[in-house]
């Protein structure tokens, strides 16, 4: 097999799919670095929950911007698209191949397509979108974003309500909508001549069966503990990570409001609708990248990577 024609591998797929396994025997095969794209896998807290990496992975090869920020803070799609630029460019002053790896459609898309330099719309702004969402409901706060910035609340892969928030805030507080920002966004971040995206999706049936299995499994593994510490930190709910797949699920069975099947079920039917939205994302952004649907399949990966694009 001829070396690949490009420096920076992407892999993405929706939860479960396998692409973190595949991205480890890549890395492991081609002398390369994982660089984290999960919005997420960059809590500190949350390794269980979020299937981060293994310690014993992490033994195989480098792994970057997993777990090195804390749950009490917000963390943004800019902000980890500086820390990539970064990583990136120091794996390659190393002489390793980036491998990059997650399944956050706005991390790809402010790392890949670049992002609008958005304004802070401002104290009072926020205020007024966190008092709709509060006072009158989420069903307010979605129509009221709807009513300010339709395509912002359609492209949403989660509609949840830090985005709507966020959607109505900006048009507040800066008189444009996040989408007229977002048309003004500068250039790709990276030089799309140096790298190549590749979708790892094993299809609905199979994932159904994952997600089902790995729910059952973290609730063995330590998830249950993972989430009584993140409680008793008594963190603002509204947080990113507070809403993580199974925090809230979890929360529950502590607060003896669920059993242990009840909360594997909640997690399992939470985590579906994520990945066929991470799905309904990827056909509508990376349409054109390669699908693989056997993540053990290293051969065929390293084929469509050394494949010129189109």
């Amino acid at each position: 097999m001829q070396d690949m024609s490009v420096p920076i591998l992407v892999i993405a797929g929706p939860t479960a799919s396998g692409k973190s396994a595949l991205a480890l025997r890549l890395a492991e095969r081609l002398g390369g670095e994982i660089v984290n794209a999960d919005a997420m896998q960059v809590y500190r807290d949350l390794r269980v929950i979020t299937a981060r990496p293994s310690r014993e992975d992490e033994q195989h090869a480098p792994h970057h911007l997993y777990g090195h920020v804390d749950a009490a803070l917000r963390h943004s799609a800019g902000a980890w698209a500086h820390e990539a630029r970064s990583v990136i460019a120091d794996i390659e002053a190393r002489g390793a191949r980036p491998v990059i790896v997650g399944g956050s459609g706005l991390y790809l898309q402010a790392l890949l397509q670049g992002l609008a330099d958005m304004p802070d719309p401002g104290d009072d702004a926020r205020a007024e979108a966190r008092r709709i969402a509060e006072e009158e409901g989420a069903d307010a706060l979605l129509a009221k974003a709807r009513v300010l910035d339709a395509e912002a609340v359609d492209a949403l892969a989660v509609a949840d309500r830090q985005r709507l928030e966020r959607i109505v805030a900006i048009a507040l507080g800066t008189g444009r909508s996040l989408t007229d920002w977002r048309a003004e966004q500068g250039g790709p971040a990276l030089d799309p001549a140096r790298w190549r995206g590749l979708i790892v999706d094993p299809g609905r049936d199979v994932s159904r069966t994952r997600i089902a299995a790995r729910a059952r499994r973290m609730l063995v593994e330590g998830a249950v503990e993972e989430v009584e510490r993140l409680v008793a930190r008594k963190l603002d709910a509204a947080l990113p990570a507070m809403k993580a797949i199974g925090v809230p699920e979890i929360s529950a069975l502590i607060a003896g409001e669920a059993n242990l099947e009840e909360t594997a079920e909640a997690i399992t039917i939470a985590t579906r609708q994520y990945a066929k939205r991470q799905r309904t994302w990827l056909r509508g952004r990376q349409g054109d990248w390669p699908i693989l649907a056997d993540p053990a399949d290293i051969d065929a990966a390293r084929a469509e990577f050394s494949s010129p694009p189109g």
